[in-house]
């Protein structure tokens, strides 16, 4: 990743913070926010859908965790294509491996044992949201909604009912969207490489899509995770700042002003963030697009990058936020040539890879997101 396929009651004013009721000590986001972003929550509370924001008692129940997404969040899904050279059919649960772009387990397996809940995994390494780029495959868009739906629509010959998904409400079942690490960068919008024609604007407008699928289908509760700071990735972090080199997922990264490409990312990540912030309340509240849903934002983007400024307080000693745990030379995955770069331990590393955060960061991505389901967590903005 990137790769080819190979591989949240009175009238106020915008000027004035935004009444929240119970204040949330850890959710000062909304009432901080710029006067574009109050202006969208004063129409919404001016048509009588307001946003709630909640730091109190949480979603309880939940047995089911959908989820979508890239190699940060592809559990097996990859791993199946590559061994059966054909996707996985309907009805099949794929089950959860260590076998992953974090060199062991990952965040859906981790909160999933911590909530209690049963993942259903539709990601897939490589993935970007819908397919602007040549030769980058799949696509949230054209393969993973598609087979979540296949899924739902299945039934067992044997029974004539869905084996799979037997307990599946809108009440007890959350889905989740990780998606733009690949979309964002090298072979992408990084490198100018998507249509002709696409822009940020484009990438944004194919994650609303999304949910419009997962909600026909009876989905209520809904995760957005923004995008993580590529920056800090040693891939596009700039040479002069530590970043790596010539490496294969980039291989003619010196040829670029790396400096500018890292501010770049950078600019491309927070941009869309900053979006996805906007659009949420907008299409849920003024757009009204999924009534009855609830519409939770995971800002990852922070969690990491306190990570990064504090790795002590997260990671093993020598913790160690800029380098990589392992490197390969001649392969973008795994491969015989890869080795270790440090002989201490994985868990005081940030990064597995010069992409891939490490299972100790995928831990705190796990915890944290078991607080936004539960709407607990100070990284989380809930409507």
């Amino acid at each position: 990743m990137p790769s080819t396929w190979y591989v949240q009651s009175l009238p106020f004013s915008p000027s004035l913070p935004l009444p929240i009721a119970p204040r949330c000590p850890l959710l000062t986001k909304v009432s901080q926010t710029p006067l574009a972003m109050r202006l969208i929550i004063l129409l919404a509370w001016l048509m009588g859908v307001a946003p709630t924001h909640s730091c109190g008692q949480g979603t309880a129940g939940i047995n089911n965790v959908i989820v979508f997404g890239d190699s940060y969040t592809d559990e097996g899904r990859l791993e199946y294509f590559l061994t059966h050279g054909v996707p996985p059919p309907p009805g099949l649960y794929i089950p959860q491996s260590n076998t992953t772009a974090s060199g062991g387990v990952s965040w859906p397996q981790i909160a999933g044992k911590q909530i209690g809940a049963k993942v259903y995994n539709y990601a897939v390494s490589g993935a970007v949201c819908t397919d602007f780029f040549p030769e980058v495959l799949p696509s949230v868009q054209e393969y993973e909604s598609p087979a979540f739906l296949a899924d739902v629509a299945w039934k067992d010959p044997k029974t004539g009912t869905n084996t799979l998904y037997v307990n599946r409400r809108a009440d007890n079942t959350v889905y989740s969207l990780w998606i733009g690490a690949n979309d964002l960068g090298v072979n992408a919008f990084l490198t100018d490489s998507q249509q002709a024609g696409k822009s940020l604007e484009d990438f944004v407008e194919c994650i609303w899509p999304a949910y419009d699928a997962i909600y026909r289908a009876g989905g209520r509760k809904f995760v957005l995770f923004n995008v993580a700071p590529l920056q800090l990735a040693p891939l596009y972090t700039s040479v002069k700042n530590g970043g790596t080199g010539n490496v294969p997922r980039w291989p003619n990264k010196e040829s670029y002003n790396t400096t500018e490409y890292e501010q770049k990312i950078f600019e491309y990540s927070t941009t869309v963030n900053k979006v996805f912030e906007y659009g949420v309340p907008f299409q849920l509240l003024v757009k009204k697009r999924w009534p009855g849903a609830s519409f939770s934002i995971f800002d990852v983007h922070q969690l990491i990058t306190d990570i990064y400024n504090q790795p002590a307080q997260y990671l093993d000693p020598p913790a160690n936020a800029k380098g990589y745990y392992i490197s390969c030379p001649n392969s973008i995955g795994a491969s015989p040539s890869c080795s270790k770069t440090s002989e201490h331990p994985l868990s005081s590393f940030l990064w597995y890879d010069d992409l891939h955060f490490s299972p100790k960061a995928h831990e705190y991505i796990a915890s944290e997101f078991t607080k936004v389901v539960t709407k607990k967590s100070k990284y989380g903005i809930y409507y």
